[in-house]
Formats: structure tokens, sequence, C-alpha cells
């Protein structure tokens, strides 16, 4: 009779396999996780064969957690979190204080949140003071020393910042809208923001007649503008909404210019809180 008392599962294993389940296939997750493909696979054909039975579906759309990895990965997530908050307590230096970082909104998605939750686990007694604001008032506050860390969006990085993140700009506009198609093309971009400069630029170069129809910079209001199919808006490929959608305009627009994701941070041997928090951030990008 077998003792399963004595069967252990392998943490390693099952980091991979929450990551697979998050990025919905292994080729994702192992980039994530610095794997090769066939060294995933291999950690999770062991994993199957250890359980008796499958952990995924696989298909065409990827792959999916069976009923019984489901179960699985409820107990693989509370397993990692124990693991990672007692490497955390037990490794890490004891920091404490405040570190002040900075972003605008577009950009706090999808990486943030998780980076501030895994660096206040590892690092209990540091408050993170988290400030979202446009890039030129971020980058304005930071030389005043507001601000640990910002991260910004620019064309490219200014003196001091690192590009963390390259990505091209989007047309937008609400869920099967048709705002796109109007003429003068109704521009809903908050003022101040750093693309709507470009943007004109590049609609004059290409001859298509524009008009700004948001006069605030709220950049809510003009987000409801845009989702209520009055205009369109341009936003980062890595930006998700539920009331907005990618325009498939078929070339009828023009293509827009790449902006780099840009780190600054006032870090170093004289910051090591912010030092620290830069390294999460960076790995998180990468």
């Amino acid at each position: 009779m077998t003792n399963n008392s004595l069967r252990n599962l392998d943490l390693g294993t099952l980091r991979s396999f929450v990551t697979i389940a998050e990025a919905g296939s292994m080729t994702r997750a192992a980039q994530r996780l610095f794997m090769t493909q066939s060294a995933i696979s291999m950690q999770i054909k062991r994993l199957e064969d250890n359980l008796g039975f499958s952990v995924f579906e696989r298909s065409r759309q990827g792959m999916k957690p069976t009923g019984e990895g489901e179960q699985l990965l409820r107990f693989a997530n509370q397993m990692l979190a124990l693991n990672d908050e007692a490497m955390g307590r037990l490794t890490s230096p004891d920091y404490e204080g405040q570190v002040r970082l900075g972003a605008p909104c577009d950009v706090i998605y999808p990486h943030i949140p998780g980076v501030i939750k895994e660096f206040s686990r590892d690092y209990p007694r540091v408050q993170v003071r988290f400030a979202s604001a446009k890039t030129y008032q971020l980058k304005q506050e930071f030389a005043r020393g507001l601000h640990d860390i910002v991260i910004t969006t620019e064309p490219a990085a200014d003196e001091g910042g690192r590009v963390v993140n390259t990505q091209r700009l989007r047309w937008t506009g609400a869920v099967n809208g048709n705002a796109w198609k109007q003429r003068p093309l109704p521009l809903g971009i908050a003022m101040n923001c750093a693309f709507r400069s470009a943007v004109t630029e590049v609609l004059d170069a290409a001859g298509v007649d524009w008009n700004h129809v948001v006069a605030t910079e709220d950049i809510v209001a003009a987000e409801a503008m845009v989702a209520a199919d009055l205009c369109v808006c341009v936003e980062l490929e890595s930006v998700r909404a539920m009331d907005r959608a990618p325009i498939d305009h078929g070339g009828q627009l023009p293509e827009l210019p790449e902006y780099s994701i840009v780190l600054y941070s006032a870090g170093g041997t004289e910051n090591p809180i912010a030092q620290t928090l830069v390294d999460y951030l960076l790995r998180a990008h990468r």
C-alpha cells in the first residue's frame, strides 16, 4: 500500500504549473520563467505521472486546467505564496521606511499591482506610496524629489531614463463603434496626454482632417466619450478595457508611432529600498 504522506509536490514544478495556467501556454510560461519549453514540458509530465491524472486540457486555443487541475491550482497558489513569504521574511534585508512610485494610468496594468503586492509581501515594513499622473507631471515631480521612482510613456528616454519596454500606439474606439469613419475624425484624447501632439502630427501628415472633441485633462471623462462612440483615441498595445476595442480600420487611419515605457529612479547605494523595487519592476517588464 502506498503511503501518500511520503509523496511530495515539487515547488518548482508547481510554479511552472501556475505560470502555464496564467499564461495559457507552455511557450509563454517558459519565457516568463526563463526556462526552455522542453524543460517545463518535462516538469508537467512528471507532475501528471505522479498524480495519476492530467492537469491541463490542451486545445488550439491554449492550455486550460482540467477539473482536477483547478483543485491543484488552488493548493499550488497557497503553497507558493507561503514559500515566497517565508523566503522573503528569512532572506531579505530588514528594510523599513517608505518608497514613492509614480506612473501614468495606462501603464499601471498589467504589471504594477502584482509588483506592489510581491514587494509588500517581501518587505512588510516598507510602505509603498503610489501616485498616478501624466508623464510630464511625474517627471516634474521626480525632478523636485517628490518620487523615488517614476515610470513614463515617451517617444524616447531622457537622460537618466531606462527603457523597459517599447509598444506601438493603436487606434481604439467603442466596441463595434463607427466614430472612426467620421470626417473630421473626432479625437477623444485628454489634454496634456503624452500622445496628443504625436497623433495630430501623424494625421496631418496623412492628410486626415481631425477635430478635438474632448476639452479636459480627465482621462476618465475622455474614455467615457470614446465608449459612447462619440470619438476615438489611441492607447498602448498592452491596454485592455471592457468598453473599448482596437479599431479594425483596414488602413483608413494612419499607422501610429512607437512609444517607450521609461523608468527613472533615485535608487542606488544611497536608496537601497528604491533600488530593490526597481529590480522588481524590471523583472516584471522583462
